[in-house]
């Protein structure tokens, strides 16, 4: 079940983009333009559901993407950098990896030793199969990586 966006999205959406219109993982400056995303390094829907539903709108959680459309060929980072390949995933070291593998082509990234034994460990568990100590760990990792501010934007 999809989870339902805030009605506050398209406004941090369009905030963030302001401030970060490009992909973060593509070369920079190539004047290409293509399709973005505003990624959550945190998913979204699990934030909600272990009672950090502020990091939806938070720019701290935030990373622009290029993203493969109809008409609008990308490289994909979205799917591939943001989500290791699966949109059911999550990847928390997107920022980390936008730097370490930019200006690379998917298949470039993928033909890297590191990128395949990195995210094969680092991948984020479905919700549905953690354990409630690993959603505690989660929670406390989403915490100390982005702690709670009194003005989140939501009041």
């Amino acid at each position: 079940m999809d989870q339902p966006r805030s009605p506050m999205w398209p406004r941090a959406e369009r905030k963030h983009l302001k401030l970060q219109p490009c992909c973060q993982a593509c070369t920079p400056g190539t004047g290409l333009e293509f399709k973005v995303q505003v990624h959550h390094i945190f998913p979204f829907h699990y934030a909600v559901a272990l009672g950090r539903a502020d990091l939806e709108l938070d720019d701290r959680n935030l990373i622009t993407l290029c993203e493969t459309e109809a008409g609008h060929p990308a490289d994909n980072h979205h799917l591939l950098v943001g989500h290791l390949g699966d949109f059911k995933q999550g990847n928390l070291t997107v920022k980390q990896d936008c730097t370490i593998y930019q200006g690379l082509k998917p298949e470039q990234i993928q033909a890297k030793e590191e990128w395949n034994l990195e995210k094969k460990l680092g991948r984020i568990k479905d919700l549905d199969v953690m354990t409630d100590k690993e959603k505690k760990e989660l929670r406390k990792l989403m915490d100390t990586t982005f702690p709670l501010e009194k003005n989140n934007g939501l009041a």
